[in-house]
């Protein structure tokens, strides 16, 4: 293969801001058919593979032509079509490919966004996959459309309408059997949304009340109506009464009986004041569980919303469930009617409620809740069974049933006892709002039959939207979806033109342990569908190319340096499938500074060359994570060919080659209005480009430079580079080490804490120690053990500063924002007279530079605002103040 387009230019600024843009969609996304963990954005993919396979034209014109077709393509609503963008896409590559089709494979395919658009563009596409779970998305998406959706002559896809044929055959059927568990059923205010409470005894033992968890008095604060709680004392017990609009006593509505502190949880009781403290409680509920109390449902209908009290008809019903569960029979291969299988013991990171002692995925749900999804599964089953009966052919009733199959997970994702109710907008939230579940204390349960939130309809809706958009995308060109070990390729050396991949990163997404969720109930509803995926009680974890925090003791625990074994292993495998003139893609984007030393030295080990390297927006803007994930949106792109790495290089040559490179491609990234994080990730990927042409690094004394210290002079240059854009070449030799640090950490990470690596990095980057950074009141330390983030303190978390002889000029800034703000104007010049600051135009040049860094509500922001504001009268004044400084506390 000739060098291709994307080792030559891609059109970032397009595909990411059609890539954030994406994050946002829902109609007809593949995200809606069924929740997958990190799935990469399709315009992100599809321009990847595209410009993987087509060869730069090597001329000005043609390329462009080639990138403005890909930019006008990477709208989610032109490539959901057959515009003649995408055309033009297919026609270039048919092109480039005039004998045959080029083969791709991605044996991280997950929830096949890649695979997808690799089919979508005409290619002959392998997606592979370990878990059983992702490989029946992976059916449903790039298989099960490409043989059955093809539009008949009116222009309708029949299998897309005997799929909602179906699903209201099950949902008929089921009904039948869940209006004794559900009163309303058949009404015109059918209860759309229950209101639960787990509740545990007073720690008094003398009070002795029954206490309702809550973690708020809130039901409903929306702009249409107000609803709260108020407590009602009984003698043995605590309930729940509704009341509308806010309390008028003034009290403090959003508090209820469970306050949380981080991870720790305190109980207490509102009559005697009496807490259940985080251990204790933890250690109670292991013991003797929780109790689970019904205190107020949400009508719908035609009159709108309304909440009230449940009747005795709906308390009577609850306890009519648990005895209608006991009656379900086995399945035939042995299986239960629900869950009773053990969650993983060690996975109480991804599954808070271990701690609690909700330890079976039966435990996950309400008996009712169970009851429901039983019978809908049960009734999944039986469509399969009619349908044959019916005399379908098998395969496409075993494709029909897949998709209800993936309905029922939909219900299971929205109808655990882990959903929760956001008052301020009158919805449900699902079981897994983040790449975990969420300790939940009041909880919502979900009618799936009724017309509310979450139910069976929609998940029928959001599915059917995201097949007509797969039938579109694959249009008679299925890929090929196989279960395989990425570590054991099943496939001939040299059998792809290209391997584009997303591997997994360390321990940031649990694949197996978050989709045993959707398993279990898998496994009862189409589980004798596929058999062969279905032999474990959970998702087999042994080959898996993860790592995970499981106590080192635990069965399960997987290190470091076990993981990095595994995806050497896979990445091996890639380099030996793929041919010698092929290019292999690698999507990475983790925040750990080592796992991308790690990730290099893999690639050393598979003797794949990074050639190029682009930062592609991946990650949803605004996502709720506690470390530099929040600030962090790229992922990095590197696109490898298979080649020997030169022997060895010398220090100062590698340096040089650095800068040069980094020069030459970061004035490229700043053409996409990188900043901050994603700017520091995108000098990953060119860093990789020039270490990995050596196998290793050497001075002259023959001293052997490691991966680390390379990573290091990565962030040198981009610091450098990063400030003089900041402040100008004049300005930047003007600061000292710890203000351009200060400066650097603001402008790339905001506010946010970033981890103990990162941080490391970025004062090595400087030549500046932690500890010390630590001690003189810079940087602040939260958490411990593995949990460990690091803060930046500005000038209002500092309460003094110690300015000596020779200040640093962010203690003289952090000074000088404190004195402004308080109006201590003769101190203020004073300051800046005998430190020189006050003239000093580096000095204002970090102040406008810090002031452009952060948000618009920053406090420090608006202290330096009117700091600079007053830079002429300020300067003047310092210019006359000179004298001895003996340093004094500020």
């Amino acid at each position: 293969m000739n060098h291709t387009l994307i080792e030559e230019q891609i059109p970032l600024a397009e595909v990411n801001k059609e890539s954030a843009r994406e994050k946002h969609l829902r109609h007809g996304h593949i995200s809606t058919m069924h929740l997958w963990w990190a799935r990469r954005p399709l315009a992100m993919s599809r321009a990847v593979v595209f410009a993987s396979l087509v060869p730069d034209p090597g001329e000005d014109g043609r390329r462009k032509q080639l990138l403005h077709a890909i930019a006008m393509a990477a709208p989610f609503a032109k490539a959901n079509s057959d515009s003649s963008y995408m055309r033009s896409l297919r026609a270039a590559l048919e092109a480039a490919w005039p004998d045959r089709k080029p083969k791709v494979l991605d044996c991280f395919a997950g929830g096949g966004a890649i695979p997808l658009e690799a089919v979508r563009l005409g290619c002959d596409v392998t997606a592979t996959d370990i878990n059983p779970v992702a490989h029946l998305i992976q059916r449903c998406v790039l298989e099960y459309p490409a043989i059955y959706g093809a539009q008949d002559e009116n222009g309708d896809r029949p299998f897309v309408d005997d799929f909602v044929r179906w699903a209201d055959w099950v949902r008929d059927r089921a009904d039948e059997y869940l209006t004794e568990v559900y009163p309303s059923a058949g009404s015109a205010r059918r209860v759309a949304a229950y209101f639960w409470a787990r509740t545990i005894p007073c720690a008094d033992q003398s009070c002795g009340r029954t206490i309702p968890i809550i973690s708020s008095r809130k039901l409903a604060d929306s702009t249409r109506r107000k609803v709260r709680v108020e407590y009602e004392v009984k003698t043995d017990r605590i309930e729940l009464r509704l009341a509308e609009g806010k309390p008028k006593d003034g009290v403090d509505w959003a508090r209820g009986t469970k306050t949380s502190r981080g991870s720790s949880v305190t109980v207490t009781c509102p009559v005697c004041d009496t807490s259940w403290p985080d251990k204790e409680l933890r250690a109670y509920a292991r013991e003797h569980g929780f109790g689970q109390y019904l205190y107020a449902v949400m009508e719908g209908g035609k009159g709108g919303r309304s909440y009230r009290e449940p009747s005795a008809a709906e308390l009577d019903s609850v306890a009519r469930a648990a005895k209608l569960l006991e009656g379900l029979d086995e399945y035939p291969e042995g299986t239960t009617a629900v869950p009773d299988e053990d969650l993983v013991r060690s996975q109480y990171r991804r599954y808070p409620n271990l701690t609690y002692g909700i330890d079976t995925w039966a435990k996950m749900f309400t008996p009712r809740q169970q009851y429901v999804l039983a019978v809908l599964a049960q009734t999944v089953r039986a469509a399969h069974q009619q349908m044959l009966d019916d005399g379908m052919a098998s395969d496409r009733a075993k494709a029909l049933a897949t998709y209800l199959g993936l309905a029922v997970d939909r219900i299971a994702d929205y109808g655990s006892t882990f959903v929760t109710w956001v008052p301020s907008g009158e919805f449900v939230t699902h079981t897994f709002p983040q790449q975990s579940v969420r300790m939940s204390w009041d909880f919502t349960e979900i009618d799936p039959l009724a017309n509310g939130p979450g139910n069976w309809s929609g998940a029928i809706d959001w599915i059917r939207q995201a097949l007509v958009h797969c039938c579109n995308a694959t249009a008679g060109n299925p890929a090929k979806v196989q279960r395989a070990n990425a570590q054991e390729l099943p496939f001939r050396d040299g059998e792809f033109d290209a391997v584009i991949i997303d591997p997994p990163y360390y321990d940031a997404f649990q694949y197996g342990d978050l989709s045993d969720f959707f398993y279990v109930w898998l496994k009862r509803s189409i589980g004798h569908l596929y058999p062969e995926l279905f032999l474990t009680p959970l998702t087999p974890k042994r080959a898996e190319v993860i790592e995970n925090r499981a106590d080192k003791n635990s069965p399960d625990y997987i290190s470091h340096e076990e993981f990095e074994r595994r995806l050497q292993s896979a990445l091996s495998e890639v380099a030996r499938v793929v041919n010698d003139d092929g290019v292999v893609a690698l999507v990475f984007a983790h925040t750990d500074v080592k796992a991308w030393e790690r990730l290099l030295q893999g690639l050393r080990g598979a003797e794949l060359i990074v050639t190029t390297s682009w930062p592609m927006q991946s990650e949803r803007e605004g996502r709720s994570t506690a470390n530099v994930g929040a600030v962090l949106g790229s992922s990095v792109v590197l696109v490898c060919r298979k080649a020997k790495a030169r022997d060895e290089g010398f220090y100062d040559d590698v340096v040089r080659e650095l800068d040069a490179r980094l020069e030459e491609r970061l004035a490229t990234f700043e053409e996409m209005q990188l900043t901050g994080a994603d700017y520091f990730v995108s000098a990953v990927g060119p860093a990789f480009e020039v270490f990995a042409r050596y196998s290793q690094v050497v001075r002259l004394s023959g001293e052997k430079v490691e991966v680390d210290h390379l990573m290091v002079l990565a962030r040198q240059a981009v610091a450098r580079h990063a400030m003089r854009r900041l402040l100008g070449g004049e300005s930047l030799t003007r600061l000292d080490d710890q203000s351009l640090f200060y400066l650097t950490w603001r402008w790339a990470y905001d506010g946010a804490p970033i981890p103990a690596d990162e941080a490391y990095m970025l004062c090595r980057a400087f030549e500046l120690d932690l500890d010390e950074l630590i001690h003189h009141g810079l940087v602040k330390k939260q958490g411990s053990g593995g949990d460990v983030t690091y803060w930046l303190l500005g000038p209002g978390d500092r309460k003094h500063t110690q300015l000596g002889e020779s200040a640093n000029l962010v203690d003289v800034m952090h000074a000088a924002c404190r004195l402004h703000e308080q109006g201590r104007r003769n101190e203020l010049v004073e300051l800046l007279g005998v430190t020189g600051a006050g003239n000093e135009p580096g000095f204002w040049a970090m102040v406008a530079a810090v002031t452009e860094a952060l948000p618009d509500s920053d406090r420090e922001r608006t202290m330096l605002l009117g700091l600079a504001g007053n830079r002429e009268g300020l300067s003047e004044a310092a210019a006359k103040h000179t004298g001895p400084f003996s340093g004094q506390l500020f």
